[in-house]
């Protein structure tokens, strides 16, 4: 079970960009003279929610059938660099 991306700011991330935001808040709380941890157990997004992996496990395409007629490929990118992270395709029932 690996780790593909992340969830924070109401998005998904892939594990470069979620890397690049941790950095970014070590540096603030470096500036601001705090001294605390930064690892993504430590650190909430800027709506205050906790920061949370998404596993290659997880569902995270739209499984509806209504939808996956109109969309049977899905990609899971990345809401900040958009690269695309995962891909879903829909077999249909045969």
């Amino acid at each position: 079970m690996d780790i593909i991306a992340y969830t924070y700011d109401a998005d998904y991330h892939c594990i470069f960009c979620t890397g690049k935001k941790l950095i970014a808040v070590a540096r603030n709380k470096r500036k601001m003279g705090i001294n605390t941890e930064t690892s993504i157990e430590t650190v909430v997004d800027n709506d205050g929610n906790e920061i949370h992996p998404l596993f290659s496990t997880d569902e995270w395409m739209e499984l509806d059938e209504s939808h996956l007629s109109e969309n049977p490929i899905q990609h899971l990118t990345c809401g900040d660099c958009h690269t695309i992270i995962e891909t879903y395709e829909h077999q249909g029932d045969e």
